[in-house]
């Protein structure tokens, strides 16, 4: 009998010592305590963890190892399942008394009960997630440190998936939109906005997607009283692990004052280039026909000159009167007189080269500068237009004619020689029974 106890013993310590070996290599923190939270076991995790052995572990609590009194997780969770009964699975945090490192335990603690169901005790095994969590922690702290960075930029703030809906946005994005950043996660600009206004964002947006590049550019945001906000945005891409644009950050400024003062000094800019415009063009301008004056004729002749004295290209002028316009005057009227000379203006003005200048050379005498044009060119455009005056029904007056003097540049010629002899030119015409033309010889 004594024989089969004592095989019965070194079995049950064959287990108990296998038993052992198992709890002392499953990496994890095996232990278990008296119902005064006394340590009765520890695997060798434990052991190691308190840089004690189990005789020296066994019978003390936890305030032997931890620095309970910066960190009482333990004894709390310790507690609940001692004198309640309840099985606990929770994160502990603790403080190691010897070296005042900081651990972090995954911890699933249970009670032990007699026959009864009297708690005598409890057992728990704990998993160190210190790495993990100090992981999370650091995110934790990097996530409310860069949050709090992106809160106090002067910028809009956002991020935005590719189906337009915000993952972020700022306390200043949010304040814009009169909403809290978590009712505007999740949404797209129109419903995000709707009690703010329209918005052109949208255009930037599909082109990042589309380009899977940077944009840059000005957006408009109309809010819900008519007023116009503008801003200066950039967008950059995020692409996730296939190197596809999954998502974007932006950063908008406001530039509303700048963009109205911008456009106050293009529309002065503007106003001043029409008026300093008006002002050449009523310099250079006939007041009565529209067509250029004396000036701009004077203009034109000093250019054709110079450019006749470089080169072997002549140009020719053609000088015309009106023919016995003082009977227009006399018998119809000045404004019968003003309104033949405005139509003669407006018949020389349609039936020259694009090239050729036509100006009121004063009174009723018309000059028409013609460039890289010869003696022969000059008096067929002169005779030309001779006939359209003599043929054109004009009002009140019904018919009118003019005189016509042609002349050419010559080697040497001075610009006076020029309308000299045009001049004369004219005046022969016009002794020759008018409505003719005339050139100067060779």
């Amino acid at each position: 009998m004594n024989k089969k106890l004592e095989e019965e013993n070194q079995k049950l310590t064959r287990q108990v010592q296998s038993l052992k070996e198992t709890l002392d290599h499953i990496g994890a923190y095996v232990f278990m305590k008296d119902s005064e939270g006394c340590y009765t076991f520890a695997n060798k995790l434990v052991c190691e963890l308190f840089e004690h052995s189990l005789d020296e572990i066994v019978g003390q609590d936890d305030s032997k190892f931890f620095a309970l009194d910066i960190s009482d997780d333990l004894k709390q969770n310790d507690r609940v399942v001692l004198e309640q009964g309840k099985t606990i699975e929770n994160v502990e945090r603790n403080i190691i008394a010897s070296t005042g490192e900081t651990r972090y335990y995954m911890a699933v603690k249970k009670p032990l009960k007699d026959k009864d169901g009297n708690i005598i005790g409890m057992y728990g095994v704990s998993t160190d997630i210190t790495e993990r969590k100090q992981m999370e922690l650091e995110i934790r702290r990097k996530n409310e440190l860069l949050n709090s960075i992106l809160s106090n930029l002067d910028a809009f703030v956002y991020m935005k998936d590719k189906d337009y809906r915000f993952l972020y946005v700022n306390e200043k994005t949010a304040a814009l939109f009169g909403k809290d950043p978590a009712d505007i996660i999740g949404k797209t600009d129109e419903e995000a906005v709707s009690e703010a206004g329209n918005s052109e964002f949208r255009e930037m947006d599909e082109k990042l997607f589309l380009t899977g590049e940077k944009q840059e550019g000005e957006e408009t945001l109309e809010l819900a009283n008519g007023d116009v906000r503008y801003y200066w945005s950039t967008k950059i891409p995020l692409k996730d692990e296939q190197g596809a644009v999954s998502s974007f950050i932006g950063f908008s400024t406001d530039i509303t004052e700048l963009s109205l003062l911008r456009n106050r000094l293009e529309q002065q800019v503007q106003e001043e280039i029409i008026k300093r415009l008006k002002h050449e063009r009523l310099a250079i301008t006939d007041p009565l026909t529209g067509i250029y004056n004396r000036l701009k004729l004077d203009e034109v002749l000093e250019q054709e000159w110079q450019r006749a004295k470089r080169s072997s290209q002549t140009f020719g002028i053609i000088l015309l009167d009106v023919d016995y316009f003082k009977h227009v005057n006399d018998t119809c009227g000045h404004q019968t007189g003003d309104k033949t000379l405005i139509e003669i203006a407006r018949l020389l003005k349609n039936n020259v080269r694009e090239i050729d200048t036509v100006g009121r050379w004063g009174g009723e005498e018309f000059l028409i500068v013609c460039p890289d044009t010869d003696r022969e060119g000059t008096t067929h455009l002169a005779e030309k237009l001779r006939t359209v005056i003599e043929q054109h029904k004009f009002p009140v007056v019904t018919h009118k004619t003019a005189s016509f003097g042609v002349t050419t540049y010559k080697d040497g010629d001075t610009i006076n020689e020029m309308v000299s002899r045009a001049d004369v030119a004219l005046y022969k015409a016009k002794g020759s029974g008018r409505n003719q033309v005339e050139a100067s010889g060779k």
